[in-house]
């Protein structure tokens, strides 16, 4: 790299690690062409530094007079080149530029063990490091490693999270000696021994951040199911007392109705009725499937929409999700209708907002499919809907959730729009 790095060959080298660390994460409007934009910024001034330092002394593979100011000079020619790559990242990716400083050390970390691997096969085979074969192996061995390795376990639904990552300042002043040393090896034709403790130290690095990464994205995980747990523990508890008191309120009107169709005045009781059943009609929500906590879940929903001018229609066999745990049911159509609900309320026109549930078994396969209207558009990521509100981490994990679940009971979940409905199709095979 440093031999012959002043020349379009290092920005070359450092975008594939680059694609592969940034390939899953989310990307702003525009991202691609603001990238392309600062890799022709960097091109430019690594063009332009480079004809700089040819007058300076560089000739081919060496530099004739290595003084401090050569360093100097080649350590602003890098940091040039380095910037042009971080705002690339920066403007491309949804990152801070803390985070796009931090992908650019990981990214450095891949490019330079794949130029230390070039470096030893080229002096012990005694060919050059460009040679053809070699240098493109290692380009696509860079690109795996930082996408299949290292950013695919990390990047969860478009968002890479390394706030709370420590040594992140660490790793990548340590990632700067490494640079420094070789360079200095470099100028003084030992690059093969730096190869040797760089790649140790830039795999120390990575399997540390990595390791650290996955552990946050685990944390992350267990603290939103845990909050989901307690909050669903809490509404199934309200629903069940509500349902109580829903059920008694029932039949005693039952009783009332009956009472009052004996009465002899016949104008006062037709007023009395017609104000019971108004008030009746809301009980008329009650769903009995044979599950009684889809029941529960079922009436819950049912009545939010009747107070929310939706119509909901169910045609459920609870038996058929009695495989299932009692919180995965609540949770699974919890969070299922509570976003069909919100689809709804987005629809001005009180009159076109519905939903449809249906729990059947056809032919040993257990069909559950929520479809409702929306209104406006739903941009899909990885095959989920993602989330138009703020705090993408704690709204977007509701359909996360939902598949998790029904990936615990080996079914398969699909997501399709078409023509203003959003359906949620969920099977399990017995």
């Amino acid at each position: 790299m440093y031999s012959n790095a002043f020349n379009i060959g290092y920005l070359l080298e450092i975008i594939p690690p680059i694609l592969g660390i940034c390939l899953g994460i989310e990307k702003k409007n525009n991202g691609l062409l603001k990238a392309i934009i600062c890799v022709i910024i960097g091109f430019l001034v690594d063009t332009g530094m480079t004809m700089v330092l040819l007058m300076l002394g560089f000739e081919g593979d060496t530099i004739t007079d290595v003084t401090m100011s050569t360093y100097i000079y080649v350590l602003v020619w890098f940091i040039s080149v380095w910037l042009a790559v971080i705002f690339g990242i920066f403007f491309s990716c949804k990152v801070t530029l803390h985070e796009a400083v931090y992908l650019f050390a990981i990214s450095y970390a891949i490019e330079h063990i794949f130029y230390c691997i070039r470096m030893l096969a080229a002096y012990i085979f005694n060919i050059s490091d460009y040679q053809i074969v070699l240098y493109v192996s290692c380009l696509i061995g860079s690109f795996v490693m930082a996408y299949f390795w290292f950013a695919k376990p990390i990047v969860k639904g478009g968002q890479l999270r390394i706030e709370t990552i420590v040594a992140t300042s660490a790793t990548i002043i340590i990632l700067f000696v490494v640079w420094l040393l070789s360079i200095v090896a470099s100028f003084n034709n030992i690059t093969h021994i730096h190869a040797v403790y760089a790649i140790l130290a830039c795999l120390f690095i990575l399997f540390n951040q990595r390791e650290q990464l996955i552990n946050e994205n685990e944390r992350l995980v267990f603290q939103q199911k845990e909050r989901l747990w307690k909050e669903t523990q809490v509404r199934y508890q309200l629903s069940k007392d509500a349902m109580a008191v829903v059920n008694q309120h029932y039949h005693d009107m039952k009783h009332q109705i009956n009472a009052l169709a004996n009465m002899e005045n016949d104008e006062k009781r037709r007023g009395i009725l017609a104000e019971m059943e108004n008030d009746i009609a809301i009980y008329d929500a009650v769903v009995r499937t044979g599950n009684e906590l889809l029941d529960t879940v079922l009436t819950e929903k049912k009545l939010v929409c009747h107070s929310k001018n939706i119509n909901m229609s169910c045609m459920a066999d609870g038996k058929q999700l009695d495989f299932m745990d009692d919180l995965d049911i609540y949770t699974l159509l919890g969070n299922a209708l509570d976003n069909a609900i919100e689809a709804n309320e987005k629809i001005l026109n009180k009159d076109k907002r519905w939903i449809s549930v249906q729990i059947q078994n056809k032919k040993g396969i257990v069909l559950v499919e929520i479809v409702n209207p929306y209104d406006g558009n739903i941009e899909m990521s990885h095959g989920l809907p993602v989330t138009s509100k703020e705090d993408k981490l704690s709204h977007g994990f509701g359909t996360a959730s939902i598949k998790n679940i029904v990936e615990k009971y080996n079914g398969q979940m699909n997501i399709k729009t078409d023509s203003g409905k959003y359906l949620l199709r969920m099977i399990f095979t017995e």
